[in-house]
């Protein structure tokens, strides 16, 4: 008979979700440490598709975890808006920091590992099925009785698909290249980063962007296409067009570099996040539909998951019907539901004149808030501002 492992809390996937729940576990709770099984198919640092920007949201997090981004990163001190003629700048110190996923991600883990969190790499899901008392997952290595299980696993959630997770399907989709550079362009130079939405009024739901970016060490442009889908009755546009377009008036040929896409399940409030002792966090719950920003928030989900998880062991109730609610009231997945009607509103216009006035407004307004103060430095946490 094959042996069975038995645990408090396992977390399939660790990306920065995963990774956060377990963190934020072992902040609340040394004892957590040895209670907490993290798996993952994929064996550390692997590649991960992602523009790598972290907010100031994503980095107050992990200032309260005692943590500061501890792999090399470009600061954004200035980002470009462009919508047709419609230009407009704002500034910050920094707006926000790219960081390399592969890099940023290994790095997470092996904090987990220094509090005592056991990371079990190259272990995939086979099988999950829900019981009256625990959760049994079959994995490549063995059978885990697992108290609670946290879906870290991503956009494509292994675990959502197994359980058939029952709640719509909402999905953008996003490709990216990487260019190489030699540093000494306005984006390096200047620490500027390029969102163009001109692309809406010709049925792209989002937008194109050229981030700078560090590669082992060397400048590379990080440039890609988003497309939202937030209205997914319209047709979709051929993104690798869109994304060719955006190159060639930049004096660049796609076929030159290697392209790579990925889905985003992007949030909705009126979705599920849990079941009896299954919780999900990070994309696997939902994601920023209006510019695609996931690792801000993937942090703030393992902060929940986390106290949901605490609360659940502490009242023996592992039914997690408190969790939306956790979800919808932390102060930063809060702005998830006003990010997707912002999407709903930004591209389900389809008249250029209203885009055009819309856009003037965006511009009025930046430059009244306090992004447009270069002093303005959104790292420190609003208690200690």
């Amino acid at each position: 008979m094959e042996q069975v492992e038995r645990v408090d809390v396992l977390i399939v996937g660790s990306g920065p979700a995963g990774a956060s729940t377990a963190l934020h576990l072992v902040k609340s709770d040394l004892n957590w440490a040895g209670r907490i099984t993290v798996i993952d198919k994929a064996t550390h640092p692997r590649e991960k598709l992602c523009g790598g920007g972290i907010t100031h949201m994503g980095q107050n997090t992990l200032s309260g975890l005692g943590l500061a981004i501890g792999v090399p990163y470009i600061p954004i001190r200035k980002a470009k808006v462009f919508f047709k003629d419609t230009e407009f700048s704002f500034t910050g110190n920094p707006v926000f920091v790219v960081v390399r996923r592969d890099e940023f991600d290994h790095w997470l883990v092996k904090e987990a590992e220094k509090v005592g969190v056991s990371v079990r790499q190259g272990e995939g899901l086979k099988d999950i099925k829900i019981k009256n008392d625990h959760v049994e997952a079959i994995t490549s290595n063995g059978v885990i009785h697992a108290r609670v299980v946290v879906a870290a696993d991503g956009s494509k959630s292994f675990v959502r698909r197994k359980l058939k997770w029952a709640d719509e399907s909402r999905v953008a989709r996003l490709l990216e290249i990487l260019t190489p550079e030699d540093g000494s362009s306005s984006e390096f130079r200047d620490s500027t980063a390029v969102f163009e939405f001109g692309r809406i009024t010709d049925g792209l739901q989002g937008y194109y962007w050229d981030f700078p970016s560090l590669v082992n060490g060397k400048p590379m442009m990080n440039r890609g296409v988003f497309d939202s889908r937030i209205r997914p009755e319209r047709p979709k546009v051929d993104l690798v067009d869109k994304l060719r377009g955006a190159l060639t008036e930049r004096d660049r040929d796609l076929d030159d570099y290697k392209l790579k896409g990925h889905p985003i399940r992007w949030f909705d409030k009126n979705g599920r996040f849990a079941v009896p002792r299954v919780i999900l966090a990070g994309d696997s719950a939902g994601a920023d539909p209006f510019v695609g920003e996931g690792i801000s928030f993937a942090l703030s989900y393992g902060q929940v998951a986390a106290a949901a998880i605490s609360s659940a062991f502490s009242k023996r109730n592992f039914s997690f019907s408190d969790y939306r609610e956790r979800i919808l009231e932390n102060s930063v997945l809060k702005q998830l539901p006003v990010r997707v009607r912002l999407a709903r509103l930004g591209y389900g216009i389809k008249s250029p004149v209203i885009h055009r006035l819309g856009w003037w407004a965006a511009r009025f307004f930046i430059r009244r808030s306090k992004w447009a103060d270069p002093e303005y430095n959104p790292v420190t946490p609003p208690e200690m501002a």
